[in-house]
């Protein structure tokens, strides 16, 4: 614990909360530290939706034929330090610790934000533990994201919509301008629109791999045990083709049987209890809503919403969408600065209760009559909702 807390406040003295993009200042760290990221092999991974699912199908595949592999991913859902992992395991702290007190003055000397300040830890980690190959989700974009310094052995892009418009640009295109910057070798790209398809195809000269029907058609027959949402299938075809990929440019024999048994947290995540059915999702924008919803109106039985977000994110065309799908919906806080409050959704819904914490939601869910509790709206709120008493219990 006394670890954890000291690692947490060299990263609040870097100002958590700011958001630079730019590769500057990261690589002046790595350049300092004589560029741990050149010791191993990398995957990056971007795309708006089905980055984690897919960066952790990668890991598993490469586990599964005895790889070493690092796992780069955020942001962390609980622990902090499930960010970083060698072969499925999270990075002790002291390990973290130790590695952070040699980052930290030259990352005060360059400016580093929060999260470049986790990605060269991360590099440092995977260097130090002699990690054969790194698999790296992207933080936001491609093009200035912090990961993007590597040059990968292969480039996966998932599915593109709007998200982190105020960063990345106010179009689908200007968007996929940013992301398709981490493809230089080689790239996978998972299921998209036309424009996107076409967008990459025009300006990238290097092999691209696109999903197509007949890696969507063996998806779903692979019966997945723990991402039962209908989109963790299109992440699976998006995983299967860059294991394709990957074996034939590399000849490195990985299969995607393993995958079968990939768990991602808080995406469609189904924890039941006695008498209830707790589901949870870090649904955050309104592609990831749209595909959250069509799994939840296939759910048998009465349903609540349990919802919260960031006030950065279009809430309110959020709750329209799910507006007249829940038998009840509760509004609720989250421990965030940028937490939506009830004055933020007046007139939005025609019905809804707003109730100060996810706690005494879950409480107030747990005495209804309601069967189905379905948790979403963002990724703090799935975190904080599975560290309540309520749910925590009703863990496998």
């Amino acid at each position: 614990m006394q670890n954890y807390i000291k690692l947490k406040k060299i990263l609040e003295d870097l100002q958590p909360y700011s958001i630079k993009l730019g590769l500057d200042r990261t690589i002046a760290m790595l350049e300092a530290l004589r560029n741990p990221h050149h010791a191993f092999k990398s995957i990056i991974i971007g795309g708006t939706n089905g980055k984690g699912s897919v960066a952790q199908m990668l890991s598993d595949s490469f586990i599964h034929k005895g790889y070493r592999v690092g796992l780069y991913t955020s942001p962390h859902l609980i622990q902090l330090n499930e960010r970083i992992k060698v072969n499925n395991k999270s990075i002790d702290y002291n390990t973290l610790l130790s590695l952070s007190l040699k980052l930290e003055p030259i990352a005060k000397e360059f400016g580093a934000t929060y999260f470049e300040f986790l990605t060269v830890l991360g590099f440092l980690v995977f260097k130090n533990l002699n990690v054969e190959y790194a698999v790296l989700e992207v933080g936001m974009g491609g093009e200035f994201d912090a990961t993007n310094v590597v040059d990968p052995i292969l480039s996966v892009i998932t599915s593109i919509s709007l998200d982190h418009t105020e960063h990345l640009g106010k179009t689908i295109e200007e968007i996929t301008k940013t992301k398709m910057a981490i493809i230089k070798k080689i790239g996978v790209i998972g299921k998209n629109p036309p424009n996107v398809v076409d967008l990459i195809k025009q300006s990238k000269n290097v092999p691209l791999y696109f999903v197509d029907e007949q890696y969507v058609n063996r998806a779903k027959n692979f019966d997945l045990k723990f991402l039962k949402c209908d989109y963790e299938k299109e992440n699976l075809a998006c995983a299967m083709l860059a294991v394709d990929s990957l074996n034939k440019h590399y000849n490195l024999g990985l299969s995607a049987e393993p995958m079968k048994d990939t768990y991602w947290p808080a995406r469609f995540e189904i924890i039941k209890s006695a008498n209830k059915t707790f589901i949870i999702d870090g649904a955050h924008n309104i592609d990831g809503t749209l595909r959250f919803l069509e799994c939840a109106k296939k759910i048998k039985g009465t349903k609540m919403l349990i919802y919260s977000s960031l006030k950065q994110k279009d809430y309110k065309k959020i709750l329209n969408i799910f507006d007249g799908w829940f038998d009840e919906i509760l509004i609720t806080k989250i421990k965030n600065q940028n937490s939506i409050n009830e004055s933020d959704i007046k007139g939005t819904l025609k019905n809804y209760h707003f109730l100060e914490d996810v706690n005494t939601c879950l409480q107030y869910a747990q005495q209804s009559t309601y069967k189905n509790i379905f948790i979403a709206g963002s990724l703090y709120l799935a975190a904080l909702a599975k560290a309540c008493s309520i749910v925590e219990e009703s863990l496998p």
